[in-house]
Formats: structure tokens, C-alpha cells, sequence
């Protein structure tokens, strides 16, 4: 008993320790929603009042921020305001740029297993963009510019992203087809990725260039889509079925390195 009874007191001594590092935390964070409100700031006396707080609670905490400049302090004025400290710590993660740094290794994986050009592409506005691309390594060719823009409805990284999106999204672009046949078909394409979880169709742009396109997932859903131009090359290193599936294992590695789960 005097055993348990020590260790005891030495984990209620740990928990009086560690219990000030909480609420100092969640002080901070109301100090920054609550000028985040704010359109010329606050004083001290302004966010006592306003967060029910006392002088003893904020002063440390709202020093301590000043000093770290995440708040700033306009000595005329005696008022606390928000600089941009967390706007630039926010942009070193750029969901953009960590979505490339994950895929390009990938991607480039990819071209060099199955010799064919593979491109990466998300929304934007009714727009396809292409964010990177990589070149197959033979002499010869087929490929995307990375940066290219084509109209939602000519891209197949397009459908199979609208296809995995919420029902406004769906309707936007079956929007864009006349109504009759073209949206039914429309509909169907979209209904066709979302139940097989890719798209093989013939290019809309291109003759002769069959696009395999495949969705690419984060935590949140649908984020993006990683496409082949696959064309037929002698001697083929893999055929048009084989390469979806290569294509399909790297998107879902992708999809896992961007923190989704459950993937079919």
C-alpha cells in the first residue's frame, strides 16, 4: 500500500505541474480569436472585460505573444492587435505545395516503371489546372505542360473530381451540357467514376491519346486527380489495362501520404 500510495502522490504532483500549461494555452488562443474580431484592436483593460478574464491571467500570456510578435503593440494608444505572424506561419504549409511535394516523387516513379507521361490536376473555377506533370523517359512522346489550363468539361482529371464531390459541385458542371442526350450522357460519366473509382476514355483533345484518370483524396475528400495520357508504344512496356493499375496503387499512396483513410 505505501508503495501505491507513492506513486500516488508522485502522479498528483505531476498533474499540479502540468496543469498550468492548459489553460495558459487556451488564454492564448482567446486572446488571438478575440482580436481577430477586432477591427483596431484592444487594450488590456478592453480584453479583460471582453474575455472575463483578470489582469493576472492575460498579462503574462498577452506579453509573451507581443514578444513572440504574434501581437503587436501601438504604444500611443495603449491597444493590442494581431500581426501577421500566423498568415506567414499558415503559408509555410501550403496544402498546394505539400500536395506536389508528395506527388512528384511519385509521379515520377510512375513514368519510369510504365514509360508513359502522367500529370497531376485540380479545380479551378470551372477550370482544370495542371499543377505538375512528368515525361515519360523515352525519346518520344506524349505529354502535358505543367500550368496548362482546359475547361472542366474537356478534362477527364476533371469529371472523375466532380464525380467524388458534393452534389453543387455535380450540378455546376453537368450545367455546362445542353440539356437532353449531352447531360445524360454527362451524368452518366460522372455516375460510371464515381462507382469505379477512375475514368478511361478516349481524349477530347487529343486523337489517339487514351486518358486513364484516377481520383486523389486527403483528409477532407477529393482534393485532386492523377492522370496518364497513355498512348501505344513499340515495344509496350505495359498495356493500357496494366498501367490504370500501376496508376491506381500510386494514387492511392498519394491519397495515404495526404492523411485519407478508408480508400477502397
Amino acid at each position: 500500500m505505501a508503495n501505491k500510495s507513492k506513486a500516488h502522490k508522485e502522479a498528483d504532483e505531476s498533474a499540479k505541474t502540468s496543469k498550468p500549461a492548459v489553460p495558459s494555452v487556451e488564454k492564448a488562443l482567446d486572446v488571438i480569436e478575440y482580436l481577430s474580431e477586432t477591427k483596431d484592436g484592444a487594450t488590456m483593460k478592453e480584453l479583460i472585460q471582453g474575455l472575463d478574464r483578470t489582469m493576472g491571467e492575460l498579462y503574462r500570456i498577452v506579453v509573451y505573444l507581443t514578444e513572440k510578435e504574434y501581437l503587436t503593440l501601438d504604444t500611443d494608444t495603449g491597444r493590442y492587435s494581431l500581426t501577421l505572424k500566423l498568415f506567414e506561419l499558415s503559408h509555410r504549409h501550403d496544402p498546394v505545395k505539400q500536395l506536389i511535394s508528395h506527388a512528384v516523387p511519385l509521379m515520377q516513379r510512375f513514368s519510369a516503371m510504365t514509360e508513359q507521361s502522367c500529370h497531376l490536376g485540380v479545380l479551378s473555377g470551372d477550370n482544370l489546372l495542371v499543377l505538375a506533370s512528368e515525361s515519360s523517359p523515352r525519346a518520344m512522346g506524349y505529354s502535358v505542360r505543367t500550368g496548362a489550363l482546359f475547361h472542366m468539361t474537356d478534362a477527364s482529371s476533371a469529371s472523375v473530381i466532380v464525380a467524388h464531390s458534393d452534389d453543387d459541385l455535380k450540378q455546376e458542371y453537368l450545367g455546362h451540357f445542353s440539356a437532353g442526350k449531352n447531360r445524360k450522357e454527362a451524368q452518366h460519366r460522372l455516375e460510371q467514376s464515381a462507382s469505379q473509382r477512375y475514368e478511361v476514355s478516349q481524349s477530347a483533345l487529343v486523337s489517339g491519346v487514351l486518358t486513364l484518370s484516377v481520383p486523389v483524396f486527403n483528409m477532407k475528400g477529393v482534393c485532386a486527380a492523377l492522370t496518364c495520357g497513355f498512348i501505344v508504344q513499340k515495344p509496350e512496356a505495359f498495356n493500357a489495362e496494366d498501367t490504370l493499375k500501376i496508376l491506381r496503387k500510386t494514387a492511392d499512396e498519394l491519397s495515404r501520404s495526404l492523411g485519407a483513410v478508408d480508400l477502397l
